[in-house]
């Protein structure tokens, strides 16, 4: 082959090899689709208050029901600061005397003497039926606030 007609090959040969080197297999596999989980939706439950609770008394409120597990918080507040109200979160429903000796089955409770306002957080509650308790300390009556949330 003449040296002019070497020279005017490579850029063809050049051009080629790139041209095939794109076809058959690869060595960069595509990567999976990405799947996104959709986002959090919170529910609130319940929510209300009550006005005039009196010093060592517990409030005890309608029972909910959840249908699907999720994560649950409980917020109460109350007006005066130096009160001291305590709030329990019992699966199906507890007396006073379940309270009081520690039988009822609770799903969860906040007793701190300082926190305000008192919170209740589970990362994972099953499904069913559950009643909120609040209670008043004191030394004052209270007026006090709930909210009741599921996140799914």
């Amino acid at each position: 082959m003449s040296r002019a007609l070497a020279k005017a090959s490579r850029p063809l040969l050049a051009m080629m090899l790139v041209v095939l080197g794109g076809c058959g297999g690869s060595n960069n596999p595509t990567a999976p689709p990405v799947t996104t989980a959709p986002a959090p939706v919170s529910t609130v439950l319940a929510e209300g208050s009550l006005s005039e609770l009196d010093v060592n008394v517990l409030a005890r409120f309608a029972p909910f029901t959840t249908t699907a597990a999720g994560v649950l918080d409980v917020t109460v507040d109350w007006t005066l600061a130096q009160d001291n109200v305590e709030i329990y979160l019992a699966q199906g429903e507890c007396t006073i005397d379940q309270v009081n000796q520690r039988t009822c089955p609770f799903a969860g409770f906040s007793e701190s003497a300082t926190a305000k306002p008192e919170r209740i957080h589970i990362p994972s509650l099953a499904a069913g039926t559950y009643s909120l308790m609040i209670g008043n300390r004191g030394p004052s009556i209270e007026s006090v606030s709930y909210q009741i949330v599921l996140t799914r």
